[in-house]
């Protein structure tokens, strides 16, 4: 792991202290050490600075960077506006030479001799590449089941490429990952690469700026969302104050918003309050009243079913009109089935009849685009059907001859020796009973 120098740039420190507590702890939580040294200055902003005067852009990143160099490490950022601005400088540095020359020229002027070699890294890109998901998963100890997020990556984190890519641009993955290793689902929406807006409000367009968060809190209002999170400040504080905006201006139920830290942090057993959460402006009890509810009816769910690859079997059904029982039977909906389990409904659908319909003949499971297949949800069923039991009488019978005889089925010797076939072969049963003793034991009782 890199010797990470942090660069908290002006806005965490300044104006979401809570959001750098949240940071801190979670990277000791997992292993992230980073010292901190000062002198650092804005990293600069690109849209206001670099507009003002580009020279002056470069300059004051070739100086932040300098001092990383200097105190030999690579710097660490949590904002996307850092990230992007020493990303892209640094591309430019090491695309012209004249450019380097001038810059080091100007910056030996103040004491400081650039060599142009520090890296920069954004706390999701050494949380997902560094660390990586299946740990953080393994420190997971309140898992986040049932939860539906939607994730928020903000612009500048994957554009413009080459400089700025820490993901794929069209379709990114790394936040997704890190979400769902937590045990959410991270929602996929039609605006999800939109950019949140807040630029445009500190460029006379605050009508504009408020548009722009509308459109995708709306939709993933719409998808049942719990929460947005993302991974800047910036947009941190544009999905919350629009949101108290629009609280005055329509009936609109503000839904919280977090940073991945804070998330992260909540599933790896962090308290709020130790993290400051009741700073946030929008009111974050709502994702608590409602992960509370899905913990409790997640609880009903037997063990012996795998709740997250239900969850995403009933998020998907593309194999909804492939199963033969339902051409014939239009009552059937294996989908319903699966929903009531992990809607906390195990009990009635283990006593109902829905699930000895299901002919197990692996037609789901070929089809599953996630390798998953409702076969292994109505066999597990059945099996506990009948450790309770229950389930049909044919079904019943057949499970008490063949612990009894080893067999489903006597041979009929009259249609046998009409045929001229022999008697059936003796069949191994008192063996079979032996092998078998253990596993049968006290279902005779």
């Amino acid at each position: 792991m890199n010797d990470y120098i942090f660069f908290w740039g002006c806005t965490i420190p300044g104006r979401y202290p809570f959001l750098e507590k949240s940071l801190r702890l979670l990277l000791d939580r997992v292993g992230v050490r980073y010292r901190e040294i000062e002198g650092f200055t804005c990293c600069p902003e690109k849209f206001l600075v670099e507009t003002m005067s580009e020279e002056a852009w470069y300059l004051t990143a070739a100086r932040n960077l300098a001092l990383a160099e200097k105190n030999g490490g690579d710097l660490l950022v949590a904002c996307n506006g850092c990230y992007a601005t020493f990303r892209s400088a640094i591309s430019a540095f090491h695309s012209s030479s004249a450019l380097r020359e001038e810059v080091a020229s100007r910056l030996a002027e103040i004491g400081l001799d650039y060599k142009f070699k520090t890296g920069v890294h954004h706390v999701i890109e050494v949380l997902h590449d560094v660390v990586g998901p299946d740990v953080i998963g393994q420190k997971v100890v309140a898992p986040m089941d049932g939860m539906r997020i939607g994730a928020h990556n903000g612009c500048q984190l994957l554009r413009p490429g080459p400089a700025v890519r820490l993901d794929d641009a069209a379709k990114p993955v790394k936040l997704d990952r890190l979400v769902e290793v937590l045990g959410a689902e991270s929602l996929e929406y039609h605006s999800k690469l939109d950019c949140c807006g807040e630029a445009l409000g500190r460029s006379g367009n605050p009508d504009k700026s408020m548009a722009s968060a509308r459109l995708k809190l709306t939709e993933l209002h719409e998808l049942g969302a719990d929460a947005v999170v993302v991974v800047c400040p910036a947009c941190f504080g544009q999905f919350e104050t629009q949101q108290l905006v629009l609280a005055k201006e329509q009936d609109w139920a503000p839904m919280p918003v977090f940073y991945y830290s804070e998330l992260a942090a909540l599933a790896l057993g962090i308290e709020p309050d130790e993290m400051g959460l009741d700073m946030h402006r929008v009111d974050v009890q709502p994702f608590f009243d409602t992960w509370r509810e899905v913990r409790r009816v997640r609880a009903l769910v037997p063990v012996e079913f795998d709740y997250k690859s239900m969850a995403t079997c009933v998020g998907c059904e593309s194999c909804a009109n492939d199963c033969p029982v339902t051409q014939v039977d239009d009552t059937f909906v294996p989908h319903d089935v699966i929903r009531a389990i992990i809607s906390g409904e195990a009990d009635s659908v283990i006593a109902g009849d829905d699930i000895w319909k299901c002919l197990e003949c692996g037609t789901c499971t070929e089809l599953c685009p996630n390798s998953f297949g409702m076969v292994k949800v109505f066999k597990e069923a059945k099996h506990q059907a009948l450790e309770r039991g229950l389930g049909p009488a044919e079904a019943r019978q057949g499970m008490e001859m063949f612990q009894k005889t080893g067999v489903l089925g006597q041979a009929r010797a009259r249609a046998r020796d009409k045929l001229g076939l022999g008697p059936v072969q003796e069949a191994g049963s008192g063996e079979l009973a032996e092998l078998l003793k253990e596993t049968f034991k006290g279902k005779d009782e």
